[in-house]
């Protein structure tokens, strides 16, 4: 195959495409962990500063995927997808656990 200038920039964008899309599921995982953590109300996460929260949520990110913290650019696409959608699974539960549990009391 020969190279010309166009072939590589053609390259160039789609490693860049995989790169933004592997970005947006990094940041969609640490949105769904910060909510999840909200949810929980885990010990002064909502009082944190944001730097903070968002290195405290990649560590939880990375405990559930079973890495080490500082490989938490690392964790493939498709691990971070599920990661996603098992903290929205669990943060909708948990709302649902709690006005259910609110709405026992007040009926009680």
């Amino acid at each position: 195959m020969i190279e010309t200038k166009d072939t590589k920039v053609r390259e160039g964008a789609q490693g860049a495409e995989k790169k933004s899309s592997k970005d947006k599921m990094r940041k969609q995982a640490i949105a769904a962990a910060c909510q999840y953590l909200d949810a929980m109300g885990a010990g002064g996460f909502r009082d944190m500063p944001g730097g903070a929260r968002v290195l405290y949520a990649k560590g939880v990110i990375c405990r559930a995927a079973g890495v080490e913290v500082e490989s938490f650019n690392r964790i493939g696409v498709e691990r971070l997808r599920g990661l996603t959608a098992n903290f929205n699974k669990l943060r909708r539960d948990m709302e649902r656990l709690v006005d259910e549990s609110m709405e026992i009391l007040v009926n009680y």
